[in-house]
Formats: structure tokens, C-alpha cells, sequence
């Protein structure tokens, strides 16, 4: 192997940083919750999942200083304005312990990972040596490990170890995001992490106004995420108009990132049959800044109030390509964790076929998705450039 010089390296002449790591209602993390790392989440109560004024503060107190970014803004998608949200990424329960997950947005490369007590941190996938990507190598003792040379980073994004040179250079970093773990989601900020304290304060407030759980009373039955071949806005369109549209649309190929879901026909063959049992109604739905659609839709056509809450996340991934996080819940099956555990694969063939049904199906009309789909117009005519 020819040896490795000091080329292209992210020196920026500072010390170890860390991200942040909160707790479900907000709070510091000290260590890990014992469901933070490769268990399926769950429904949580409204109380309990959603965060009170109190929770910012104690978030933004556990954030350190970041140092400023060296993200090249011409090579970004999007506005500044819409880049400065907290993102849904991934889900939790998919970032188990040993597992990176790599993913693109706003047109950057980034992984997803936990440190060595389980914490979830975020650093630009391109090694500050030789640009390889890191997800392509591993993780040891909750570093990510480049595969090229064996360079090590923190999840603050810090070079620790440097195999191929003699002398580890001090202060070389990637690029790393505060990151928070709420409502079964890894939750990332891609914007400029400012050092103004009260930046930052409205950047919590962000956070805490757009909680993400299912509502009291729901389960979780199935996540899904996977990458379609179109622009966020095209999927956010299609997605708001699942109720309205006349004419079916074409049919969208999915790239699936999580393996939950298989090709096998036993599954696909109960999901279909759970699918027509009854009638799908949407009843409401609510827009979200970072595109996510809450919505619920009435199961009709037998006994008792059936209801499945349904959230979309549409990440802008890179130029023609996004990726969709879609989680679906219940509140009427009996044993949910039962079911889960046992049909895992069926309700994730289920959330697929929906999925696919909502891009690509027309339906009759309703679904009170029109507030919804103004509230998203108007929020990008304000973050889009002038």
C-alpha cells in the first residue's frame, strides 16, 4: 500500500467537539436509553412524547460551541432557511448497535452511528483524508472507521486515529450535525450551527413545536424507508393529492434501505389481504416544516372506529432522487407487540403497498388535505430564494 500523506485533510485548528443527545421529553443524555439502539419504537403517550418549553433548554444546554461548518454553499440544494430545520433521517429502532447508516441530503453525504454507550451522532461521509466514503468501512468501539487508510472519527467528528502516518496530526475533523433522538426518530440540524445563544434557543424551539410521535392510542406496526427516483417537491405533491387526483400516476420504483420488508409471497399475500378488509378514508391531514405529512385515515366498512396514523418524511436527497421515512400506526390491534413480532414482515409489506398506492393510485376525493397542501406551498415561497 503506498503510504498516506497529509492531503485534503479538514484541518480546522480546534479541539474535541461532541453533538447533542436528548432524551425522549428533551432532556441531556448522560447515557443511552435502554430502547435507543435497535428495538422497534412504540406509540408514546402525547404527554410523555411531546416536549414542554423546559426540554429546549435543557437540549441546547447539553449542545457545546460548533465550529463553523466547511460545507462549500454553491454545492448545496435548497435555501439556507430550509436547510435550517431538524431533519428526520432515520428511525431509531433501524440504528442499532454496529450499524451505519448512510444517507444524502441536501445534496451532502452524510452517516448515521452510534458511539461506544449507544448514542446516535452524525459526520459527513467523506473521509477527511482521501474523500472515501466512511460508511464503506466500520465501526470500532463506536468510531466510524474510513476503510482506505483506517482513520477513526467521533460522532463530533474528530479524526482520533490516523494509521497510516506516523504522528496523528492534531485537530483534523469532518463535518459533524447536532443531532437529537425523539419520538423514535434520529433527528438531524443541517443548517449553520450558530454560536448566537439565542439562535440556537429558536433552533430548539423548532424542535419542540414539531414532535413527531404517533398520538395516544396509536402503535407503531411498521417503518419503512426507502428512496424514490424523483424531487422531494414531486413526492410532497403526490403525497398531499393522495385524495384528489383523477388519473393514476406512473409507477414509481422503490430502492429499499431497510431489510424489514422481503420479496417473499407469504407476507405480501397476508398484507394484501389485511388491505382489502376494508375501505381506506382519509380523514385529516397536517403539513409539517422539513416536508412531513401526519396524517389519519378511517378504516370503514366494519364494526368498530378502526384508525391508522400515518407520517411522511420526504428528505431532498440529491438532484432527482429523495428519500421517503414512513412509519404507520394503529389503534386497534390486539397484542400490538404481539402482532408486531410475529407478522413483523406482513405490516411491512402493508406500509409498502400503501406507500406505493399513495404515489401512485388515484383516489375519490376528500381527505381534507387542502389546508395541508397550502400550508406547504407557503412554507416554501418562504425558504425558497428570492
Amino acid at each position: 500500500m503506498a503510504s498516506a500523506g497529509p492531503a485534503n485533510l479538514g484541518s480546522r485548528g480546534r479541539g474535541p467537539r461532541h453533538v447533542a443527545f436528548v432524551s425522549a421529553d428533551g432532556g441531556a443524555l448522560d447515557e443511552p436509553s435502554s430502547t435507543s439502539a435497535g428495538e422497534p419504537s412504540t406509540a408514546s403517550s402525547s404527554t410523555a412524547a411531546r416536549s414542554s418549553p423546559a426540554s429546549a433548554a435543557s437540549a441546547l444546554a447539553s449542545i457545546p460551541a460548533m465550529p463553523p461548518s466547511q460545507l462549500d454553499e454553491k454545492y448545496l440544494m435548497g435555501s439556507r432557511a430550509e436547510r435550517e430545520q431538524w431533519f428526520p433521517v432515520a428511525f431509531a429502532a433501524d440504528l442499532g448497535e454496529g450499524t451505519m447508516i448512510p444517507f444524502d441530503l441536501f445534496n451532502v453525504p452524510w452517516v448515521a452511528f452510534r458511539d461506544e454507550h449507544g448514542r446516535a451522532g452524525c459526520v459527513k461521509d467523506e473521509c477527511a483524508h482521501r474523500a472515501c466514503p466512511i460508511s464503506l468501512g466500520k465501526l470500532v468501539d463506536g468510531k466510524v472507521q474510513c476503510p482506505y487508510h483506517g482513520w477513526e472519527y467521533t460522532t463530533g467528528g474528530e479524526c482520533v486515529k490516523m494509521p497510516s502516518i506516523k504522528k496523528l496530526l492534531p485537530d483534523v475533523f469532518v463535518d459533524a450535525a447536532p443531532v437529537v433522538e425523539r419520538d423514535g426518530l434520529i433527528r438531524v440540524w443541517t443548517g449553520k450551527w450558530s454560536a448566537d445563544a439565542e439562535t440556537q434557543r429558536a433552533a430548539m424551539r423548532k424542535l419542540d413545536e414539531r414532535a413527531l410521535a404517533a398520538p395516544e392510542g396509536f402503535t407503531t406496526m411498521a417503518e419503512v424507508t426507502v428512496e424514490l427516483p424523483m424531487e422531494a417537491d414531486e413526492a410532497m405533491e403526490r403525497l398531499i393529492a393522495v385524495a384528489g387526483r383523477a388519473e393514476p400516476t406512473e409507477k414509481v420504483p422503490f430502492t429499499r434501505i431497510d431489510t424489514e420488508i422481503s420479496d417473499d409471497v407469504f407476507p405480501k399475500m397476508i398484507a394484501g389481504a389485511l388491505r382489502s378488509l376494508r375501505a381506506a378514508e382519509p380523514r385529516e391531514t397536517r403539513f409539517l416544516p422539513t416536508r412531513v405529512l401526519e396524517s389519519r385515515v378511517a378504516l370503514e366498512g366494519g364494526p368498530g372506529d378502526w384508525n391508522i396514523h400515518q407520517m411522511h418524511a420526504v428528505l431532498p436527497a440529491r438532484p432527482g432522487r429523495c428519500r421517503v421515512l414512513f412509519r404507520m400506526s394503529t389503534d386497534f390491534v390486539l397484542l400490538p407487540g404481539v402482532a408486531r413480532s410475529i407478522g413483523g414482515r406482513v405490516w411491512s409489506a402493508l406500509a409498502e403497498m400503501v406507500l406505493h398506492e399513495q404515489l401512485e393510485a388515484a383516489r375519490a376525493g376528500g381527505g381534507h388535505a387542502g389546508q395541508a397542501a397550502e400550508s406547504y406551498r407557503e412554507w416554501m415561497r418562504e425558504v425558497s430564494p428570492n
